[in-house]
């Protein structure tokens, strides 16, 4: 999601807490509105931010009561509950402005939806070192996930060069392309990754006045390899692990 996206929808959503108050407390239109700010805080920030976490933790009602309990306590507990959340909106958005607009002009779905969410908050950051070599990680963890942790011959795990060999083999169940100079064409993409891109990056810090325009070469070679191998293979991948 880009930055600008998620202010604007940030900014909406605490808008409606405040508009809402006590009204909020419905069942359904917390369900919803709970739901909703999490989805922008986890597109925008990540799973993993502290403020995606914060707001996922957070709590909306009593920690103790009795059965003599009134109803206007769990109210105020609701209200208290809305109240740090909307705090929490507030330092997400204060972060996404700080953030800059390095992401503004990037459209994040001509990217791999996972690939781009595991990088996204570097690149709102500029941290172009970051982007490309967690792009290296993500890439080589995520085929090895997809298909299966192929292993070598003595039954060690392949990493590298040899993972990628393994795997887009021209006998290789997930090959890509139609045809033998496909097959091997491909097989070049995804070695060639891991031994220009990955070991380099991975292993070392690159200081270079075309970080950018590195990183994002860096990260289109990635989400090609993981776009095409969902796109031959996708019901054989094992996606959901």
């Amino acid at each position: 999601m880009q930055a600008r996206q998620a202010i604007q929808s940030l900014k909406q959503l605490k808008d409606e807490a405040q508009q809402e108050g006590p009204r909020l407390r419905e069942t359904e239109k917390f369900s919803s509105w709970k739901g909703r700010v999490q989805s922008v805080l986890t597109r925008a920030l990540g799973v993993d931010h502290h403020l995606t976490q914060s707001f996922i933790k957070n709590r909306y009602s009593l920690s103790v009561w009795t059965d003599g309990t009134p109803d206007s306590a769990w109210e105020r507990a609701f209200l208290g509950g809305v109240k740090r959340a909307n705090g929490i909106i507030d330092a997400a958005l204060f972060e996404l402005e700080q953030a800059g607009t390095s992401d503004d002009a990037v459209d994040e779905t001509a990217f791999d939806p996972d690939l781009w969410a595991h990088v996204q908050v570097h690149v709102q950051h500029e941290n172009w070192q970051a982007v490309a070599s967690q792009t290296a990680i993500f890439v080589e963890d995520r085929v090895r996930q997809w298909c299966g942790d192929p292993k070598g011959r003595d039954g060690q795990t392949l990493v590298g060069k040899g993972l990628l060999a393994k795997i887009l083999a021209n006998d290789g169940q997930f090959r890509l392309g139609k045809e033998a100079g496909e097959w091997e064409g491909w097989r070049g993409i995804g070695m060639g990754f891991t031994q220009a891109l990955g070991n380099v990056d991975r292993h070392n810090i690159q200081k270079r006045a075309d970080a950018k325009r590195y990183a994002f070469g860096v990260l289109g070679v990635g989400s090609l390899i993981l776009t095409q191998l969902r796109h031959q293979h996708g019901e054989d991948l094992a996606l959901d692990e």
